[in-house]
C-alpha cells in the first residue's frame, strides 16, 4: 500500500512523462481536425481538469479535493503566466499526474466550463489560432 502510494505521488508531480509536447505533436501530426488527450497521455485516467493561466494552487487544491496539508506537495506549481496553464488527470477521483502545459503547444482556453472531463469527452477540435475547442 505504501510502495503504490509513494508511487502515485511522484507520477502525479513529477513533470514527466512531457504531456504538452505530446499535445503539440498530436497537433503537428494530426491526421483529422480532433485530437484526443488520451493519445497524448501513456498513463491510466478518467477523469480531467483544465485549469487557465493564473489559477491559484488553493482553488486547483479545492477543485481536486486535496487537503491543505498536502497541496503544495501533489500541486508543486501554479500557473504564473499568460503563455501557460496547468492539467490534472486523475483515476478513480485520484490525482495521477499534474503537468504544466505550454499554451504555444495547443491553447486550451478558454477552459471548458463543465469539468471533469471524462477521458471519452476530452477530445477537441483545432481551431484558427493553435486554440482547442472541446468537440462537442
Amino acid at each position: 500500500m505504501a510502495v503504490a502510494l509513494l508511487s502515485l505521488t511522484v507520477l502525479a508531480c513529477s513533470n514527466a512523462p512531457d504531456v504538452s509536447k505530446a499535445i503539440a505533436k498530436l497537433i503537428d501530426e494530426r491526421t483529422s481536425d480532433t485530437i484526443r488527450l488520451a493519445d497524448a497521455t501513456p498513463f491510466a485516467w478518467d477523469q480531467v481538469y483544465l485549469f487557465g493561466p493564473y489559477a491559484p494552487r488553493q482553488d486547483v487544491c479545492s477543485t481536486l479535493r486535496i487537503q491543505e496539508s498536502d497541496c503544495e506537495r501533489l500541486v508543486p506549481f501554479a500557473s504564473s503566466a499568460d503563455a501557460e496553464m496547468s492539467i490534472a488527470f486523475l483515476a478513480r477521483g485520484e490525482l495521477v499526474h499534474f503537468t504544466r502545459h505550454v499554451r504555444s503547444n495547443g491553447d486550451f482556453t478558454p477552459v471548458p466550463g463543465e469539468q471533469p472531463l471524462s477521458r471519452d469527452q476530452a477530445v477537441f477540435r483545432l481551431a484558427p489560432g493553435a486554440k482547442l475547442v472541446l468537440d462537442r
